[in-house]
C-alpha cells in the first residue's frame, strides 16, 4: 500500500494537535472509498476488515522517525557553525578576561529563555540561575499483556532505564551507610509529618498493580516556563527518589559548573533531608541545589516547613510555583487509554513526540509568557506595602525574628510528646485516677525537659 506524503504531514500536524489517531484515520479512509465502490481484497479475493490500520500506522511511524532524522541533522550541522563562531570569539578575547559560560546545546534548544544567558552563579538563596519542577504521573501505564516490539525509536526525553537503574542501586547502597551529621534546615519531626502526609514521598507504597502494568508511570522534569525537558519512565510500585535524582544527576551534567538551580518538587522537604544524610550526589551538585515545594502543596506541609521550602515565602523565587508539570500532565491525559494497550516502545514513542510537539509550541509563545501577569502582580505587592505604611526594613527584621523563633525545636513539639500529653488531659480529666496521674505527669515533665534540651 502506498501512502502519499502529503496525507502523512497532515496526519502529523494532527496528532500534534490532538493524540493518536491511527484508528480514526484508517476507518475514515475505508469509509471514504467504499462508498465511492472501491474494495480491498486480499489474494483470494475475500474483502478485508481493517486494510488501512496496520499499514497506515507504520506509514506514520517511519515518516516521523524520517522527520526526526532530518532535524537531528540539520541541528548538527547548524551546531558545527555555532562552534566554529564561539572558537573564533574566543580567540578574539582579551587574554585574562573571565570566559562566558553556556549550557550545553540541548538546553538552549529547549528553552532559550532559561538557558541561552552566559552570566551564572547567583546564590541560591537569592533565587539561583535556573528554576526547574519535578512530579509523576501514575496515569501514564501499560498494560503487561499489551507486550512489546522490536525498538525502532530512541526517544529524545527520555533518560534511559540503565542510567536511572544505576542510581537505583547508588541511593540502595549509600542508604545502608551510617547518615552523615548535618544540621537540618527544618526539624526532622516536622519533615517527618510531611514525610507520612504525602505519597509521594513513600516510594514502598503501591501506586498500580504490577501483576498487571509493567511501566506503571512517568517522571517529567519540566523548566520555569513550563516547558518539558526529560522525563523518566516510572517501572517500579511507588514514586522512589530514584527518579527524581537521575533527572537532577542529568540536568546538572548538562550545565555549567558554576550555574546554581532550584528544583520545585511536591516533597522537596524529604529529598533534600536524603540527600544531606547521604552522599548520593557530589558536592559539586548539592552545593549549588536548592529545593522547593510546589506552592500548590506548599500549604499541605508542616509550618516550620514552609518556612523554608515555601516558594511563596522564600527569597528570589519571584512567581515561580512548580505547578506547570499539571499544565503538561493536562495536555498529556489524551495519551493515557492509548499508552495501555501500545507496545512498550510504541508507548514511549507516542509520550517522546508529545512533549516535542507541546515544548515546540511554547517555546513560540515565549515571548507572551514572559510579560503575561509580571506588570500587575508587582504593582499589586508594591500598593500592599505602601498601604501597610511601615517600613519594608522593619517588617524584614521582624519576620526574620519570627522565622528563627519557629524554626526553632523549643517551637517545635515531637508527635509522641504531644501523644503523651493527650494522655495526662485525659487522665486529669478523671478525678478517680490520681496515682496514674502522679506517674504520667513525672513521665511527661521529663520528657518535656528533654525536648526542650534537646
Amino acid at each position: 500500500m502506498a501512502v502519499s506524503i502529503d496525507l502523512l504531514s497532515f496526519y502529523r500536524a494532527l496528532f500534534e494537535r490532538s493524540c493518536d489517531a491511527i484508528n480514526a484515520l484508517a476507518s475514515a479512509l475505508k469509509n471514504h472509498y467504499s462508498r465511492r465502490g472501491y474494495q480491498m481484497t486480499n489474494a483470494q479475493g475475500e474483502l478485508i476488515q481493517d486494510p488501512f490500520c496496520r499499514g497506515l500506522g507504520y506509514a506514520v511511524q517511519w515518516y516521523d522517525i524520517l522527520q526526526v532524522e532530518v532535524k537531528c541533522q540539520v541541528e548538527t550541522v547548524i551546531q558545527q557553525h555555532r562552534d566554529r563562531i564561539a572558537k573564533h570569539q574566543a580567540s578574539l578575547q582579551v587574554p585574562n578576561s573571565p570566559s562566558p559560560t553556556q549550557c550545553a546545546p540541548l538546553l538552549v534548544q529547549r528553552c532559550p529563555a532559561c538557558f541561552a544567558g552566559i552570566l551564572h552563579g547567583r546564590p541560591t538563596d537569592e533565587g539561583g540561575d535556573i528554576h526547574v519542577a519535578m512530579d509523576s504521573n501514575f496515569h501514564h501505564r501499560h498494560r503487561y499483556a499489551a507486550g512489546d516490539c522490536p525498538s525502532f525509536y530512541n526517544p529524545t526525553y527520555f533518560l534511559p532505564k540503565s542510567f536511572v537503574d544505576t542510581i537505583g542501586r547508588h541511593i540502595d547502597k549509600q542508604r545502608k551507610r551510617p547518615a552523615k551529621s548535618h544540621v537540618p534546615l527544618v526539624p526532622d519531626e516536622a519533615v517527618d509529618q510531611c514525610e507520612n502526609a504525602y505519597e509521594a514521598a513513600d516510594g514502598k507504597k503501591q501506586k498500580a498493580a504490577m501483576d498487571s502494568f509493567d511501566d506503571t508511570g512517568i517522571m517529567a522534569l519540566i523548566c520555569r516556563h513550563d516547558i518539558p525537558l526529560f522525563f523518566a519512565n516510572i517501572d517500579s510500585p511507588g514514586e522512589q527518589q530514584k527518579y527524581s535524582v537521575a533527572l537532577l544527576q542529568h540536568f546538572f551534567s548538562l550545565l555549567p559548573p558554576e550555574a546554581t538551580v532550584v528544583a520545585l518538587y511536591d516533597v522537596g522537604c524529604v529529598l533534600a533531608r536524603t540527600l544531606s544524610k547521604y552522599d548520593i550526589l557530589s558536592v559539586s551538585i548539592t552545593s549549588r541545589l536548592r529545593f522547593a515545594t510546589t506552592a500548590m502543596h506548599a500549604y499541605g506541609h508542616e509550618w516550620a516547613c514552609q518556612l523554608v521550602y515555601n516558594p511563596r515565602i522564600c527569597v528570589g523565587l519571584g512567581l515561580s510555583d512548580g505547578k506547570g508539570t499539571e499544565h503538561l500532565w493536562s495536555r498529556l491525559v489524551r495519551l493515557i487509554g492509548v499508552e495501555r494497550t501500545s507496545s512498550r516502545q510504541r508507548r514511549l514513542w507516542l509520550i517522546d513526540r508529545q512533549a516535542a510537539a507541546i515544548a515546540s509550541e511554547m517555546r513560540i509563545d515565549l515571548g507572551d509568557w514572559i510579560k503575561r501577569g509580571i506588570k500587575e502582580q508587582g504593582s499589586a505587592a508594591q500598593d500592599a506595602l505602601d498601604r501597610c505604611e511601615v517600613p519594608i526594613e522593619e517588617l524584614q527584621s521582624e519576620w526574620s525574628k519570627q522565622r528563627q523563633s519557629q524554626l526553632s525545636i523549643h517551637a517545635y513539639t515531637p508527635a509522641r510528646l504531644k501523644k503523651e500529653l493527650d494522655t495526662f488531659l485525659a487522665l486529669q480529666a478523671d478525678e478517680g485516677s490520681t496515682s496514674q496521674l502522679r506517674v504520667q505527669l513525672t513521665t511527661v515533665g521529663s520528657d518535656c525537659l528533654a525536648a526542650m534540651s534537646a
